[in-house]
Formats: C-alpha cells, sequence, structure tokens
C-alpha cells in the first residue's frame, strides 16, 4: 500500500506539473490501464490521517494490514471524520 500512495502522490504532482498531461498519457507511460490509473489516483481522496499512517507503515512481507480493496470504499466518503472513523473500524 505504501508503494501505491506513493505512486498516486508521483502521478499526481506530474499531472499538476504539466510534465504529463493526462491520467491516459500516464497509463501508457506506465503499461497501465486508465481505470488503473484512476483507481490509484483515487487513493488521493483519503484525509491526510490515513495517508499519514499509510506512509509509516514498515514494508511488510506477508499479509500487510491495509489494503487497496479495503480503502478503496473507505476513499470515496467524502467526510474526512468518517473516513477515519471507517478506517479504524477495519484495522480492528
Amino acid at each position: 500500500m505504501v508503494e501505491l500512495l506513493r505512486k498516486a502522490i508521483e502521478w499526481q504532482a506530474l499531472l499538476e506539473s504539466g510534465k504529463i498531461a493526462s491520467q491516459a498519457e500516464i497509463a501508457r507511460h506506465e503499461g497501465v490501464t486508465r481505470a488503473r490509473v484512476t483507481q490509484v489516483l483515487g487513493m488521493l481522496r483519503l484525509a491526510p490521517e490515513i495517508r499519514e499512517i499509510i506512509l509509516s507503515m514498515p514494508a511488510i512481507a506477508h499479509r500487510p494490514p491495509v489494503t487497496e480493496r479495503m480503502l478503496r470504499p473507505i476513499s470515496a466518503i467524502t467526510d474526512c471524520i468518517d473516513q477515519v472513523r471507517e478506517f479504524q473500524k477495519s484495522l480492528a
């Protein structure tokens, strides 16, 4: 998850700087679908508190405590407080 979130941050920076013009261009460059780029960038909708927790997690070789599948529905929640609440529930 850490690498995925870092990738999202990197892609967003490229888009904002104008170095890459579109998500489609990222997809071509990375060899993934546009849908996948959208999914990865969607992780940026997570509350800053959740992103900080994820980025501070150590690398784990076996099953990670946080997965993309777990985070996708949380990232769709618009209220940060509700996101954090759901995130905490999912870790319990």
